[in-house]
């Protein structure tokens, strides 16, 4: 057998794809010939190093794309051996480089899925609650919430307002704020505490879109208004919109409590 000959069936050997006398004919070459033997061995650590990132599906177009720009044609990649064609111009000093495509096309997609995301901005709303109640982010205090309100727009410079809510009824007092830069958004966040219970409202610029894709979708037909529900860590959340305007409420109280809360009479204070 020759080396160009024993190149085509490498693959196939590592796979177990071979009948019984092509196995014998290329195990003989293999034992007399140093460089196929040593193209041999890198097939088979090629392999291994496959089965341990796992089995990954990889769309068809990338993997077409890679192949075919180490010279394969299209109609070679439906064979099993057509993956080993490459080799035979150069011989088999050029399988390290292949054995590299092959293996970027299992580690690709693999370091794409471990990069972090970004969520939406109304789960880092709950994020910078947790924040703001461990005390790793200090609330701006004012003599009264006119005074915090005034405050607030004119770290927006006006484009927007806080969310008015009349909770006095639910003996809940406005004991400070903040103004919180998510990815190049301003979010007015407001602390309102009553007895034993604390509600944290969001403010900001957006659209339904903002909400969290697993959130719970309430439409109130007496206001024409979704509700959407969503939860972290303990605390419960409430978004609404009103017109270009975003209202996140969140609390530790239940739910439902929240929800009646959200839908008191609301307005842009």
């Amino acid at each position: 057998m020759k080396c160009e000959e024993a190149q085509e069936l490498i693959t196939a050997l590592v796979d177990e794809e071979l009948s019984h006398l092509e196995r014998a004919s290329i195990e003989a070459h293999l034992a007399d010939c140093p460089r196929c033997r040593w193209a041999y061995e890198q097939e088979q650590a090629l392999k291994r190093e496959i089965h341990k990132v796992g089995v990954i599906s990889v769309p068809a177009e990338l993997k077409r794309k890679i192949l075919t720009d180490y010279g394969i044609p299209p109609k070679e990649l439906e064979s099993p051996r057509g993956w080993n064609k490459m080799a035979l111009p150069f011989g088999p000093f050029l399988r390290p480089a292949f054995g590299l495509g092959l293996l970027l096309i299992v580690i690709l997609p693999m370091i794409y899925l471990m990069q972090p995301h970004s969520q939406p901005i109304s789960r880092t709303a709950l994020e910078i609650q947790e924040k703001i109640i461990g005390g790793e982010i200090p609330l701006q205090t004012a003599k009264n919430q006119n005074e915090l309100r005034d405050w607030q727009i004119r770290a927006v410079n006006g484009k927007f307002a806080p969310m008015g809510y009349d909770l006095l009824p639910k003996h809940f007092q406005p004991v400070g704020g903040v103004v919180q830069d998510v990815n190049g958004r301003k979010m007015l966040v407001t602390v309102f505490k009553g007895t034993g219970m604390s509600v944290t409202c969001f403010t900001f610029l957006g659209t339904e879109e903002d909400a969290p894709k697993d959130a719970s979708v309430i439409f109130d037909h007496g206001r024409s208004m979704n509700y959407y529900t969503f939860s972290r860590n303990g605390y419960n959340a409430v978004l609404h919109r009103i017109d270009n305007v975003i209202c996140i409420l969140v609390s530790k109280m239940p739910t439902e409590e929240l929800l009646d809360l959200a839908r008191v009479k609301t307005h842009q204070a």
